[in-house]
């Protein structure tokens, strides 16, 4: 039983990361599959720096350009790298 408890505590603390992009979300979003792969990377990065990387369904689409003008100069992204995280997030939304 404590095997049992020990490996729940485990899996509940071990940081989930963001989905990959597929094709098929490169097309509908009418992106690079490797623009969605940089933001992808960028969000592990700069986001998961402070907090867990946010998961793309946490907000929809619309919402995430909004969130992101709130963390961005926390972040110290520059534009190419927002441009690249918000493409990732908005693509993935709900």
């Amino acid at each position: 039983m404590t095997r049992w408890v020990l490996l729940a505590a485990l899996v509940a603390c071990t940081p989930r990361l963001p989905p990959h992009a597929t094709a098929a979300d490169a097309e509908r979003a009418n992106v690079a599959l490797s623009e969605l792969a940089d933001g992808r990377a960028m969000v592990i990065k700069k986001c998961g720096n402070c907090h867990r990387p946010p998961q793309p369904t946490a907000h929809t689409a619309a919402e995430w350009p909004h969130s992101l003008d709130e963390m961005a100069t926390r972040s110290n992204l520059d534009g190419e790298q927002r441009r690249l995280i918000q493409l990732y997030l908005t693509a993935l939304a709900r």
